[in-house]
């Protein structure tokens, strides 16, 4: 069993509402998230943050372990290290978690299923999702580096720590991992695709 951290403390400034509550086909960002987390892992984690009572109640009935991060304002590395806190309260024994976020709507079961799978089959300490000729979340750490983690600071987030242990990287193709939804205009490209799939 992996647990699983969903980031969702943002504060979405350039959206005219919290995107973490922005709904496709009928179900918010988070909540999707929520769901799709939940059929891979038993323990799922939602660091909340500008919005949290907003959050909270969205996903109330996911029965699903949420963690409000009061220093959301300083960034991505403080989210991380509240997630991991509260997951190692209720998985003190874990061997790894995977980090990822809110608003990438075309996550699935089967590519986080395939972040396990490929840590079981090889001896890396980190297994990154590849879009774009980068890599990036949703990642999964090994826990000899949940120290590096929770000491991320400020704006900096999981990815300074796959920069820092790039030999420990390797990573599964997930193509539509350029879609994230930052602007209005994003959130409207995606929501079209989706009404064509």
């Amino acid at each position: 069993m992996i647990p699983i951290i969903i980031l969702a403390a943002g504060e979405a400034s350039r959206m005219s509402q919290p995107k973490q509550l922005m709904r496709l086909q009928v179900q918010s960002l988070i909540g999707r998230a929520v769901q799709t987390d939940q059929s891979v892992s038993e323990k799922v984690v939602v660091v909340t943050g500008a919005h949290h009572k907003l959050v909270e109640k969205d996903i109330a009935h996911l029965d699903v372990m949420t963690a409000h991060n009061s220093n959301w304002r300083t960034g991505m590395g403080s989210s991380i290290r509240v997630g991991i806190q509260n997951i190692l309260i209720c998985a003190s024994n874990c061997n790894a978690i995977i980090i990822m976020l809110c608003d990438q709507p075309f996550v699935s079961p089967s590519l986080l299923r395939q972040l396990i799978a490929l840590q079981q089959q090889t001896d890396k300490t980190i297994i990154a999702s590849a879009y774009r000729g980068t890599v990036g979340v949703p990642a999964l750490f090994d826990k000899s580096l949940f120290f590096e983690l929770t000491a991320l600071d400020g704006q900096v987030g999981a990815k300074h720590i796959m920069s820092r242990f790039a030999s420990q990287v390797t990573s599964v193709d997930f193509a539509e991992g350029i879609y994230d939804v930052d602007t209005p205009e994003d959130f409207n490209r995606i929501k079209e695709i989706f009404t064509n799939l």
